[in-house]
């Protein structure tokens, strides 16, 4: 695809960091934007008008953090979570969750853990997918804005690598694990791996199976923790009537 048919801005990725569009939704917050037209929402950030590319760009931003409801400027409960947290966790988890519910941020951020940002070549992995068709400078400001949210959320360690925050992954339950394991097609004749169940409620209806080593090293469980925080949406802890 030639440069000159590619789109120098996009609505799939943000083009403002986190940090930025969380300025967003405070000012909504705090000037009770929240039901007001996108008209109103606009001069009461300080823009001209709706169509003005910084608002344009941060609303989107927002929203594609899961920041801000549509159409009207409703904060989420991530938001809200984030503004006005009820527990010590809350306001990180609220922004962990912001980042890795971008399916693309979450990708960069699995083949990046444990290594430092490149942004460009963060930008050039995003102006080569075809689904997202950008020019090169879209693309660049893509991966800023990627690059900037990681820092703001705190998933940029002490040495600069990229990690999972920490205190967000969720807890471990204990493996039940079944009384007689049993080999489903792909596993027979595969004697070095095992295979095994994990139940996430009492009826045994919600589970989690792996496909694993009998061993792995410490580091391999770390990016294993990690991993799952990443693929799996945390949720609130339900009461234990609402659990069962």
């Amino acid at each position: 695809m030639s440069e000159t048919t590619k789109k120098d801005s996009t609505n799939e990725l943000p083009m403002y960091d986190l940090e930025e569009a969380l300025k967003l939704i405070t000012t909504i917050h705090e000037k009770a934007l929240e039901t007001a037209s996108q008209n109103e929402v606009a001069k009461g950030c300080g823009y001209a008008n709706p169509t003005s590319t910084p608002f344009y760009r941060r609303l989107a931003a927002a929203r594609l953090f899961k920041l801000l409801n549509s159409p009207k400027a409703e904060l989420t409960k991530k938001a809200l979570d984030y503004l006005k947290p009820d527990t010590a966790e809350a306001k990180q988890n609220a922004l962990t969750q912001a980042i890795i519910g971008i399916k693309t941020y979450a990708d960069i951020v699995n083949l990046n853990l444990g290594k430092k940002l490149n942004v460009e070549l963060i930008a050039n992995r995003l102006e080569k997918d075809a689904a997202l068709s950008i020019t090169k400078s879209c693309a660049l400001v893509c991966a800023g804005a990627f690059a900037r949210s990681l820092k703001f959320a705190g998933f940029i360690s002490g040495d600069g690598t990229v990690a999972i925050p920490g205190g967000t992954a969720p807890v471990t339950p204990l493996v039940t694990p079944p009384d007689k394991p049993k080999l489903i097609d792909e596993d027979k004749g595969d004697a070095e791996f095992q295979t095994q169940t994990l139940y996430l409620d009492n009826t045994r209806k919600r589970k989690i199976t792996i496909k694993a080593p009998y061993t792995v090293s410490k580091d391999e469980l770390e990016r294993t923790r990690a991993w799952l925080g990443l693929v799996l949406m945390v949720e609130e802890n339900k009461p234990n009537n609402e659990a069962q």
